[in-house]
């Protein structure tokens, strides 16, 4: 997929001199973003085994196989969108994330990690005033303020919960949407929650989608406008082979197309909070 980036504004002049102002083109670019397969492993139910369980297991088969694409490509989006990919010069592609400008260190009390994750050591907690500065960030971008969402992950957005006076808190809560999953609003951005968001190794090198934390790794949440990003999704594909002789039973699969990325390439209207560790 190829979305157009265009080129410089053009100039202002002020009381111009009398004669024929000088032409120029606008220097347009592009920039790409690849749609991947994303395919579940075959699940077989034997013919012997749906004679004897009491309850409708296809069902509950074909509901796993759609649940784990959509968690799956959930994660890839999310990574899809702190990642570029552009022309390199003489050819090929080069790979570029989210530059370190647009990622906001938490600043709160020092706090253990959660170590079931992977993690250790304790980090900086996630406050309000980071979401705050990430407003303050994206008015200055001039992004548009409708439209801005906050992704944040578990145990990061409990911090920021915690940070909360009474009063805020009261405001959070009355703005939820809980049907459509909103868990509140703050600082002009909707606020979604999930399990895992993004992970970034001490180096600095993002964690793929799905791979295991590292003790001195730092969870990351994002924040985006919805014009900024972009994404690409088809329609979940479910596989059956029935009467299948070599399983002498059903074959079941899943299979979905998706891709995304930033739409700009200076990265204005999306942003990261990430945990900050302690002195």
């Amino acid at each position: 997929m190829y979305l157009p980036q265009a080129g410089a504004k053009p100039s202002v002049v002020k009381n111009r001199a009398f004669g024929a102002a000088t032409a120029v083109q606008r220097g347009d670019t592009a920039v790409m973003y690849a749609l991947d397969v994303f395919t579940t492993d075959p699940t077989a139910i034997t013919t012997s085994e749906a004679m004897e369980i009491s309850y409708e297991k296809t069902d509950s088969v074909l509901a796993d196989h759609t649940d784990t694409l959509a968690e799956a490509i959930g994660d890839e989006l999310i990574y899809n969108w702190i990642r570029g990919v552009k022309p390199a010069v003489g050819g090929g592609t080069t790979v570029e994330f989210i530059p370190a400008g647009r990622r906001i260190p938490t600043s709160g009390s020092s706090t253990a990690v959660n170590a079931e994750d992977g993690q250790t050591g304790n980090r900086k907690a996630t406050t309000y005033k980071e979401v705050q500065a990430m407003q303050a960030k994206f008015n200055k971008d001039n992004v548009a303020k409708d439209g801005r969402y906050a992704m944040m992950e578990s145990y990061m957005y409990q911090e920021f919960i915690d940070s909360l006076s009474a009063n805020q808190m009261a405001a959070f809560q009355e703005s939820a949407d809980l049907a459509n999953g909103i868990i509140g609003k703050f600082a002009g951005f909707t606020f979604l929650e999930r399990t895992s968001v993004l992970a970034i190794q001490a180096g600095g090198t993002f964690r793929l989608p799905g791979e295991a934390l590292g003790a001195t790794d730092n969870l990351a949440s994002i924040f985006w406008q919805k014009n900024s990003v972009t994404k690409a999704l088809g329609d979940t594909k479910l596989f059956q082979d029935m009467d299948n002789p070599l399983y002498y039973g059903d074959i079941h699969s899943g299979l979905v197309k998706m891709g995304g990325r930033c739409r700009r390439e200076d990265w204005k209207g999306i942003g990261l909070i990430v945990q900050a560790a302690t002195a």
